[in-house]
């Protein structure tokens, strides 16, 4: 443990230079921020220089802290302090709930707390995090500090900024003092994004710009998106192809495979629709609707979502409704079905090539009709 408290003064041992570390072992009197009970400082010729606890820390939220995750809560608490929030604590204990918040702060009479996340949780603890700042009537801003990795179109995301799924998620880079906003993210499998990305120097961000996402939605080029689906048909679809075989079983009769599938799969819908990548779970829909439909026939939406959950196994977000709805409405505008009073009619099949160069091509022309859904 590399922080302690000592008359309510935090006393951080990667702030201290080595050569002053040693006066510490003449004080005493140190507690630990977590849980308060009393600590001792060690410093030997094999650990470094670290507090530890007499008896067991037994605060549920006490984990080991690394140096990038304490100079970030430092970092961050005194630009919030420069910007003006009011009531900034580090290690805020919220004793109801048994937690302890890495900073709180209050901004326009509203309560805050930073968590700023470097190591991976349970998805059931970071669930079980953020309902409990909610009952304490507290909004908790998320910030990750583990590396992520830029690639030529998208991200690709780390374990734990993946727990975030369907919200905006904000990353820090304290060697730089740098803030990345992701927002509008297109979910392209379980680590890959795309959507519009931000980085801001802290020394240039209003708390405001950090607290309050932007609504308006700054759409892809379609060139870049091409690039995406893409790469999907020569590269990425073959790793799908070993795994998911109930998907592969619907593209037999067609006599296609995950590189041929229609040119309507694979566009972007912003929420998370079913724990499948997105050219997969879209791939699941329109395979569905032409397994189980004659070209006239009628279905809803509850249908279509029923089947996918019952007979595909597919396990649905919190936003499946919303994300499929949006998706029937694309296939409409591409001219597969057709909406009218509630229903959807299975009016064509998706053309079926066995070469991928026309694909490539009705791609970039159901694109055009894309950009004007958008428009």
């Amino acid at each position: 443990m590399l922080t302690a408290k000592q008359n309510n003064q935090l006393v951080d041992l990667t702030q201290i230079p080595k050569k002053e570390l040693a006066q510490l072992k003449l004080s005493s009197n140190y507690e630990c921020p977590y849980c308060g009970s009393p600590v001792i400082f060690k410093q030997g010729p094999k650990r470094r220089a670290h507090f530890s606890h007499i008896a067991p820390c037994d605060y549920d939220s006490h984990t080991h802290e690394s140096e990038a995750h304490q100079l970030s809560k430092l970092v961050l608490s005194q630009w919030l302090i420069n910007q003006g929030a009011t009531s900034v604590q580090l290690e805020y204990r919220l004793s109801a709930v048994n937690r302890i918040a890495d900073i709180y702060f209050e901004w326009n009479q509203q309560k805050y707390v930073f968590e700023i996340q470097k190591s991976l949780m349970t998805p059931e603890l970071f669930e079980q995090r953020n309902k409990d700042y909610c009952q304490s009537g507290i909004q908790v801003i998320w910030i990750f500090i583990r590396d992520i990795q830029e690639r030529s179109h998208t991200y690709l995301l780390n374990q734990v900024m993946r727990l975030q799924k369907g919200n905006r998620l904000i990353h820090f880079n304290v060697l730089t003092e740098t803030l990345t906003f992701f927002d509008h993210l297109v979910w392209l499998n379980q680590k890959e994004v795309e959507g519009t990305i931000e980085s801001i120097p802290l020394k240039f961000l209003s708390l405001d710009q950090l607290l309050f996402p932007p609504q308006a939605y700054k759409q892809k080029r379609l060139s870049e998106w091409l690039a995406i689906k893409k790469e999907f048909r020569c590269q990425k679809y073959a790793g799908y192809q070993r795994k998911e075989y109930a998907l592969l079983r619907m593209c037999a009769p067609f006599l296609i495979n995950l590189s041929l599938l229609p040119s309507v799969v694979g566009w972007p819908i912003e929420e998370v629709a079913y724990e499948k990548p997105l050219f997969i779970w879209q791939a699941y829909v329109v395979l569905c609707i032409m397994s189980n439909y004659e070209e006239h026939e009628v279905f809803t939406l509850s249908e279509i979502r029923q089947k996918l959950r019952l007979h595909y196994r597919l396990k649905e977000s919190q936003h499946t409704w919303l994300a499929l709805k949006k998706y029937l409405e694309l296939l409409s505008m591409f001219g597969m079905i057709r909406e009218q009073f509630g229903y959807y009619e299975y009016i064509k099949k998706p053309h079926l090539y066995l070469q991928l160069e026309p694909y490539l091509i009705e791609d970039e022309q159901l694109g055009q009709l894309w950009l004007q859904q958008k428009n």
